[in-house]
């Protein structure tokens, strides 16, 4: 499919695809699934830190396949694409129809995507897809507890990924790199393409150690601090006051005092991290499944 047209509508590739009539290639519809890895409750080690996951979803798609071993602007006509979205449960490993990818046989050489926020020439502002609206307009929502330092600290964290004024606006915006080994050649008897997510990936660079710390009140301090589970309210020549947190079921969080559990902000650095592992990190397996 152009990448005018794409901006334009979402309109089927062989709709307007001269190479449909190239005797040398044949249209094909291709199931395409996606699937995730770890079930829920699967401990994941970052480093020091068990993390156990109990909500890790994502909102994919579209999704590109080109002939040419670049993807972006290089890649002016998909060979196969599909223009929907979905939410992977990324702690799921079955197996979960996606929809069909349109296009025309042949070899296919990189891929590209969005997580459900497409940037699109033709209007200002990026298009909120389906599945993301069902995130609450996010591309990924993770959900978990880590154990720091023998507390065990809730989190959560609601990541939107989209196209910004350092990215090829109107391209999708993960796109196989140079280094990513992909090749295929599409005959349309394929039983489907099947995607798998980690979402191990994600988590990889994310820090959750500063959130837990094991301070008291210094001389002449104004601020909260914790000590483990206990906030203390400190006051420049006043006696400090503490709280258990734990006593109404919250946690401490450092800079912040007893909450229910960390919200990753996106001014953190644990949340750049995630959009940078969702957007340049490892990749999702794509496995073709031979037909029976």
């Amino acid at each position: 499919m152009s990448r005018t047209s794409y901006k334009a509508a979402f309109a089927l590739v062989c709709a307007h695809l001269t190479a449909c009539a190239e005797t040398s290639q044949e249209r094909v519809q291709i199931p395409l699934e996606v699937t995730g890895t770890a079930p829920a409750g699967t401990v994941l080690s970052l480093g020091d830190v068990p993390v156990t996951l109990t909500r890790a979803d994502l909102a994919f798609g579209p999704l590109y396949l080109c002939a040419g071993t670049q993807a972006g602007e290089l890649c002016e006509t998909a060979r196969l694409e599909w223009l929907d979205s979905v939410v992977v449960d990324a702690l799921d490993a079955a197996p979960q129809p996606a929809g069909d990818l349109y296009g025309v046989s042949g070899v296919v050489q990189s891929w590209m995507y969005d997580l459900a926020i497409s940037a699109q020439l033709t209007q200002r502002e990026p298009v909120v897809l389906e599945a993301a609206e069902a995130l609450g307009g996010h591309s990924l929502v993770l959900e978990g507890t880590a154990e720091v330092g023998g507390i065990t600290l809730p989190f959560v964290a609601e990541v939107p990924v989209q196209q910004s004024s350092a990215t090829e606006l109107g391209v999708p915006v993960v796109r196989k790199s140079p280094s990513d080994a992909f090749f295929h050649d599409v005959s349309g008897a394929e039983q489907a393409l099947r995607m798998r997510f980690d979402p191990a990936t994600w988590l990889a660079g994310v820090d959750l150690r500063p959130y837990v710390e094991f301070e008291t009140c210094a001389p002449a301090q104004d601020g909260v601090v914790c000590d483990g589970r206990v906030e203390w309210t400190c006051t420049a020549g006043e006696a400090p006051v503490s709280r258990d947190c734990s006593a109404t079921g919250d946690v401490c969080i450092a800079g912040r005092g007893c909450a229910e559990r960390v919200v990753i902000e996106p001014s953190s650095e644990a949340f750049r991290a995630l959009r940078l592992a969702l957007t340049a990190g490892a990749r999702p397996e794509f496995m073709w499944v031979d037909a029976e």
